[in-house]
């Protein structure tokens, strides 16, 4: 009995041990599968966020590939741009497959495609940037910040992404080391029970022990590689609660701040961030209310304090993290002081050169210029011949610098258009004017085709601008005695101006870039036929500020035809303003009629030709003239005829009259009671008919007026005075305070005036010349570019080297013409 007892009891403490043998094995299996599982977790969790982590390193390839390009424009930078960017096609359907089960990491991964998609697009935008418009619209794009915020917005969402799988694999490991130390626990008691019988058991244990120590190692390894990513970032990362106070920094913090984190730790972010004075002045004090919706998402300017009391201007993304005590920030901040100096320095180049070569140009130009018209009188072929070279390359040199600063000013939006009614036909001609002497030295000929009149709303002088590009470029790639042809026509709903050349045409592998900065067809380009590249890329940025195009049509071998399309005005165009007093040229040989007009515009004179006595008097009847010039012998009358027929008429009846004939001495016995002003004989000289239309203006009783000039450079001051003599009395002071002593001896007709002052700017002068139809007329004549603002308190803004002497002796000759009272 006590034996089958004993049996009983054996047999039960067998069955008893197998089924806590069976038992424990079970639990033990379990427990395997959930290592196992952790395993899998762990391994899964370490793979998605290497994934993640490679999508952010090739955003960064892809970033500095782009960077490298457009500031070097070595395509080779763009090898890891592309080859980042093929394999983020790759990798981000493996990264969606990683999270396919987890609803709230599908959503982030969502978010993360699109904002991988911006940070694309920006990058493709300032690729397309620097490849039509060049290196500096590259540049531009990408310091505008876009890029910057976008990257911003992607390392959010991965951080937030790495600490939501890291969350989760925490808790994971947790539940599984619990249950594991419960496992154990039954296992050690089962172990000292059962030695005898489980000692297979016992090295399965050793394994599996050993088993969860590797995973909990990778565990722990995982988390410290995060926090080293956290610490090694370059930008500075800190992390608000809700209520705005520091909850933790990274090591760039620290470094950038100088504070410890121990020291900051709960401290109020105002002790390391303030508002900027052009920023959000209540961006702070969201910040401390818990504003996190407000700010989310932003880059902010900011001035960041160190911990020695020094402010320095600051980038900060603000982007918001949801946590279970509420929603927190998650501010990065990047140091912009070494931007803030290159802007800086940026300012000061551009002012250098507007003020420092612009002026001893002017008066380099000016005075050859002089020298080339005769002032200081004639000069020997070999010198004016070397002369004209000198001038030549002076007006170069001042194309390219105003080119280039016409583009930083586009660029930086500083450019104001001054738009009113003109015809675009009124802006051919006045371009080929312009263009027509560069023209002859090239033996090209310029034609402008007959059309009606084209109303468009535009800036004449930058109008004159692009079209002068256009001629001067039909011009230099025509061949000698070719024809560059121009024509001006209304369409539809716009109005073409139309510049068509012989020449070679563009070659194809240069279409795609000829708008951009510094283009050249080839590198022979400059050298031989000169140029910078950047009148056309400038020529189409104002094309585009009217609301317009420039666009062209090119065959190689058959030249090239280049348009400017704006926008047509409802109505006639609004008349040109005069340069001056307005004369009538009567001349019937047109050669002749174009020599004296262009001698006349010089010193500043607007003049009509008229090719027939009928002519002349049917413009007689339509307006009126100061003089009126006459060669004797016209197709349809007598010259003696057409003055008697002019005196008879009570509008003209006292006009002044100047002959201009190759038979003069005939001329004069027969008009002697005509009381004609000068007779000019076939061929004169610029100053002999200066000095006849001198004594127009004397019998018209006018004096000449007197102007005030203030300017600190000797040299331009003397130059001008070359300019305007015979045409206003000079008095000339270098200062304000000597301009002020002069303004109180006597009152001048008209003050031209410079901005850059020993003693201070030139628009301190305003308020002693009046206002109103009682102040003294000012032209702003100047290095320095003029406020638009400013501009409705004097008559004429004309800045250095890019307003010629003769342009400024025409408007001197247009703002005193009209006798004021004194």
């Amino acid at each position: 009995m006590r034996r089958s007892r004993r049996q009983w009891g054996l047999a039960l403490a067998v069955v008893a041990l197998v089924v806590g043998l069976v038992l424990v094995g079970l639990e033990m299996r379990r427990d395997f599968e959930r290592v196992r599982a952790l395993r899998q977790e762990t391994a899964q969790s370490h793979k998605a966020r290497e994934e993640l982590q490679t999508v952010f390193s090739l955003m960064q390839d892809a970033e500095t590939g782009q960077r490298g390009y457009i500031i070097s424009g070595d395509p080779d930078f763009l090898v890891p741009y592309t080859t980042a960017t093929e394999r983020l096609g790759r990798e981000l359907p493996q990264l969606r497959a990683a999270y396919a089960g987890d609803p709230v990491q599908r959503a982030n991964i969502a978010e993360l495609e699109r904002r991988i998609a911006v940070k694309q697009t920006a990058m493709r935008e300032a690729l397309e940037a620097h490849d039509r418009r060049g290196r500096e619209a590259g540049l531009t794009a990408v310091a505008t910040g876009g890029g910057k915020a976008a990257m911003d917005r992607i390392r959010a969402t991965i951080n937030r992404m790495t600490d939501v799988d890291a969350r989760a694999l925490m808790a994971l490991t947790q539940r599984v080391e619990a249950r594991s130390r419960s496992t154990e626990a039954m296992v050690t008691a089962m172990f000292v029970a059962l030695i005898a019988l489980v000692a297979g058991g016992a090295a399965l244990l050793v394994r599996y022990v050993t088993t969860r120590r590797r995973l909990l190692a990778e565990v722990r390894a995982t988390a410290a590689r995060q926090e080293a990513i956290f610490d090694s970032a370059i930008d500075a990362i800190l992390t608000l609660n809700p209520s705005g106070t520091i909850e933790t920094m990274n090591a760039a913090a620290t470094r950038m701040f100088g504070w410890s984190v121990q020291e900051l730790g709960r401290r109020d972010v105002a002790v390391l961030l303030e508002a900027s004075d052009q920023g959000d002045k209540g961006l702070m004090a969201r910040i401390r209310a818990g504003g996190a919706d407000a700010t989310g998402g932003l880059v902010q300017e900011l001035t960041g304090r160190r911990r020695s009391g020094e402010a320095f201007p600051v980038d900060v993304a603000f982007s918001p993290l949801e946590l279970p005590t509420g929603v927190h920030l998650v501010a990065v901040v990047r140091d912009i002081t070494d931007r803030r100096r290159v802007e800086e320095l940026k300012k000061q180049f551009v002012s250098t050169v507007s003020h420092e070569l612009r002026t001893p140009l002017t008066s380099i130009a000016g005075s050859l210029g002089l020298l080339a018209g005769g002032a200081a009188g004639s000069l020997s072929e070999r010198a004016g011949r070397l002369i004209g070279i000198a001038h030549s390359n002076s007006l170069r040199l001042v194309r390219l610098i105003n080119d280039i600063l016409d583009v930083e000013k586009l660029e930086s939006g500083q450019i104001n258009l001054e738009l009113q009614p003109i015809d675009l036909r009124e802006v051919a001609i006045r371009s080929l004017d312009n263009v027509r002497g560069y023209a002859d030295g090239l033996g090209v000929r310029l034609e402008l085709a007959e059309g009606p009149a084209a109303p468009v709303m535009g800036d004449v002088d930058r109008l004159v601008q692009v079209v002068v590009n256009l001629l001067s470029n039909a011009a230099k790639f025509s061949p000698e005695s070719g024809t560059v042809e121009v024509a001006v026509m209304p369409e539809a709903r716009i109005v073409r101006l139309s510049v068509r050349d012989h020449g070679p045409g563009v070659p194809d592998a240069f279409r795609a870039r000829i708008f951009t900065k510094f283009a050249q067809a080839d590198g022979s380009d400059t050298r031989q036929r000169g140029g910078t590249g950047l009148g056309l890329a400038i020529a189409k940025e104002i094309a585009e500020r009217h609301g317009g195009r420039l666009w062209f049509e090119s065959a190689p071998g058959e030249g090239a035809t280049f348009h400017l399309d704006l926008p047509m005005t409802v109505g006639d165009a609004a008349p040109q303003t005069t340069h001056g007093p307005r004369l009538l040229i009567v001349e019937d040989d047109p050669d002749a009629a174009e020599v004296l007009r262009i001698m006349l515009a010089q010193d500043g004179f607007d003049a009509l030709v008229a090719g027939s006595a009928a002519a002349a008097l049917d413009a007689v009847e339509g307006e009126g003239f100061a003089a009126i010039l006459v060669d004797l012998q016209l197709p349809d009358a007598d010259g003696i005829g057409l003055i008697r027929a002019l005196r008879e008429r009570p509008g003209t009846v006292d006009t002044p009259v100047v002959v201009v004939s190759a038979d003069v001495a005939r001329g004069r016995a027969r008009g002697r009671s005509l009381e004609v002003i000068d007779w000019l004989e076939k061929p004169f000289d610029q100053e002999r008919l200066r000095s006849a239309i001198a004594a127009v203006l004397e019998r018209l009783g006018r004096q000449a007026p007197v102007i005030l000039h203030v300017d600190d450079d000797p040299d331009i001051l003397q130059v001008t005075a070359e300019t305007l003599a015979g045409i206003a009395e000079i008095t000339h002071a270098t200062s304000l305070s000597q301009a002020r002593k002069v303004l109180a001896r006597a009152r001048p007709d008209l003050v031209i005036l410079d901005l850059g002052l020993p003693d201070g700017s030139g628009l301190e002068l305003l308020p002693d010349l009046g206002e109103g139809a009682k102040g003294i007329p000012v032209v702003v004549y100047s290095a320095q570019d003029m406020d638009a603002a400013l501009g409705e308190r004097v008559e004429a803004v004309l800045v250095k080297s890019s307003a010629s002497l003769a342009d400024l002796a025409r408007t001197v000759r247009r703002l005193t013409f009209t006798p004021r009272d004194r």
